[in-house]
């Protein structure tokens, strides 16, 4: 029990240090295009902040929230970029397994977990849906999909509003705009 608890706890605790550490290496500018794009033709296995609840001989022994969507499709399936970005991390990464994470500029970030196979190397930009890897069933996964999340400033964020091309235009860019920060090509349609 001491073993699962320091690797579903405290291993889970210092990845997500990790990540949120990574929010540092963000670009001063934009580096994304409109709404970001969900993974096609996948089924959604688990939402973002489900609360999970392990069970052992009939007793709670942890609670965790899971802060990402599950997404599931064919083995090995390839695993393309949200948007544009440039590669922060691309490696193992704990409970994640092979992961890789974009920066997209101004503290937000995507992360892609439990791949089989990653493409992509550190410092490199890749363009919306360009391939990162494939999918797998690295670190704490329970079989093939893709983790997915979006970080800001280091957090977990839903992903749903940013897969709204409304959203991301209304709540994003036009305050963007109204602040004096321009965002050029950077558009919702």
């Amino acid at each position: 029990m001491a073993a699962y608890l320091a690797i579903n706890r405290d291993l889970r605790r210092m990845n997500n240090d990790s990540i949120a550490a990574l929010a540092a290496e963000t670009a001063p500018e934009m580096l994304w295009q409109g709404p970001f794009k969900q993974l096609i033709n996948t089924a959604v296995e688990a939402g973002f902040a489900d609360q999970r609840t392990y069970v052992y001989n009939g007793q709670d022994v942890d609670h965790q929230v899971h802060l990402g969507f599950d997404l599931a499709s064919t083995a090995a399936a390839p695993i393309r970029a949200a948007n544009r970005g440039r590669v922060v991390h691309a490696g193992w990464l704990g409970i994640y397994g092979n992961c890789v994470i974009l920066d997209h500029g101004l503290g937000l970030q995507s992360l892609y977990a439990h791949l089989s196979s990653i493409g992509v190397t550190v410092g490199e930009v890749v363009e919306s849906e360009a391939e990162l890897g494939r999918s797998g069933a690295t670190g704490l996964a329970g079989g093939d999909h893709l983790h997915f999340t979006m970080l800001l400033g280091g957090s977990a964020i839903t992903p749903i509003d940013w897969w709204s091309a409304q959203w991301v235009s209304d709540r994003v860019l036009r305050k963007l705009n109204e602040a004096g920060l321009p965002a050029p090509g950077a558009s919702a349609e």
